[in-house]
């Protein structure tokens, strides 16, 4: 191996974003420029700075319902138990779950797709 190469599984890293910053942040895997997301949790056609396809890597599907499903169930028990513990009125819960609900699937999904995302991109020796 010639100087200044490094072996195919001591890649480098530096400069990548991690996964919470990239899911929070819209960061890009390959480059850390912000735009990752087009939409709340819609992934961008391709990275505006280093131009990393990346609507082709997009997880979509049904293997997304194994991150909603395991979620809802989790707010669903969150909901029972503030009930049980609190007792607050209707007029306070609507918009407190109205809010909650959204973005914790949101933020889900994101890490979900960002996860999901970099594995792809990985495997296909991108990153």
């Amino acid at each position: 191996m010639p100087d200044g190469e490094s072996p195919k599984g001591d890649r480098s890293t530096k400069g990548q974003p991690g996964i919470t910053q990239a899911a929070l942040f819209g960061l890009c895997p390959r480059c850390g420029a912000k735009g990752l997301w087009d939409g709340s949790a819609n992934i961008a056609d391709r990275c505006h700075a280093c131009g990393l396809d990346l609507m082709r890597f997009e997880p979509k599907g049904r293997g997304l319902y194994l991150v909603v499903l395991p979620v809802t169930i989790l707010l669903i028990l969150a909901a029972l138990k503030l009930d049980e513990a609190v007792q607050l009125p209707v007029w306070v819960l609507v918009p407190l779950w109205g809010l909650v609900v959204p973005l914790t699937v949101i933020g889900a999904l994101r890490f979900a797709k960002t996860i999901v995302l970099r594995a792809r991109l990985e495997k296909q020796g991108l990153l």
